[in-house]
């Protein structure tokens, strides 16, 4: 048992460490490789989530005009029909499919199956759905700073898994919320805050030379959200009955399971951009 958990923590190593090359390449690149990396990774978590949520074929029409939609509105809005006003648009969207996120989170029957029902029926829906959270990320790139900016949201975002496993591993005692997620803890949500703010705050100083009280406290509340994403996933996954999006990325699951509380604080994180950087 315990060579295959040692086995197991090395398989994510090396695949967070494959993930990480593949991200730093696009990114060194230019700005069009790292749209087209964000898009793929769109398609992606598109077809995860009909496929193994909704359980429909890949030849499902629904699944069609879904990958079709994404496709066509994430490559139009990011190279035809570039503006600003666009980007405030999808960035005002975002912002609301998170609140209505927040609900599901909170309100929704823990053993509900309406989400599962509504959202079968309207599948060929989901192309835009995701297309909302992943133009927020893509508008980063169109920033004059957008290297610095996706370092930005991922040293605030990934460093809150890193310091809630830590701190949770470490100290952890209290259950955060059993029914959605068993393993998570309170020691770890808060430990996950805290590294997440403080390394955004020092990112922040270090690069742009300049960091307010404002911004740190959108930090804090981002890096909140940042776990809720994933508690908002935890729960999904237990009403549509699996464990994982899919198993693509050894050791992690599948892509949707990777960038879940990314997509969803990509919508604050650029609004916080858009106001006080």
């Amino acid at each position: 048992m315990e060579a295959s958990s040692i086995s197991n923590t090395k398989l994510r190593i090396i695949s967070a460490l494959g993930m990480l090359v593949i991200v730093a390449v696009s990114v060194s690149l230019g700005r069009g490789t790292a749209l087209a990396l964000i898009g793929l990774v769109g398609l992606l978590v598109v077809d995860e989530f009909i496929v193994n949520f909704l359980e429909f074929t890949r030849r499902h029409i629904g699944y069609v005009i879904a990958q079709a939609s994404f496709i066509v509105g994430y490559v139009y809005f990011n190279w035809f029909e570039v503006g600003s006003i666009f980007f405030e648009s999808f960035n005002n969207a975002g912002v609301v499919l998170d609140a209505l996120m927040l609900l599901f989170l909170f309100v929704s029957k823990h053993d509900s199956r309406l989400l599962k029902k509504n959202l079968k029926g309207m599948s060929f829906m989901i192309g835009v759905l995701f297309l909302i959270p992943f133009m927020n990320l893509s508008a980063l790139a169109h920033f004059d700073s957008w290297r610095l900016l996706f370092m930005g949201i991922v040293v605030l975002n990934f460093s809150v898994d890193t310091g809630a496993w830590f701190f949770g591993k470490n100290f952890g005692k209290k259950k955060l919320w059993p029914l959605v997620s068993p393993k998570k803890t309170v020691e770890g949500f808060v430990g996950g805050v805290i590294t997440s703010v403080v390394l955004s705050g020092v990112f922040w100083a270090i690069t742009f030379n300049h960091v307010s009280f404002q911004l740190l406290m959108s930090f804090l509340i981002i890096a909140c959200c940042a776990q809720l994403g994933d508690l908002i996933q935890s729960k999904m996954k237990r009403q549509f009955n699996i464990k994982d999006s899919s198993n693509l990325i050894p050791g992690h699951g599948g892509m949707y399971d990777r960038v879940d509380s990314l997509l969803f604080v990509a919508p604050l994180f650029l609004f916080v951009i858009r106001n006080l950087r």
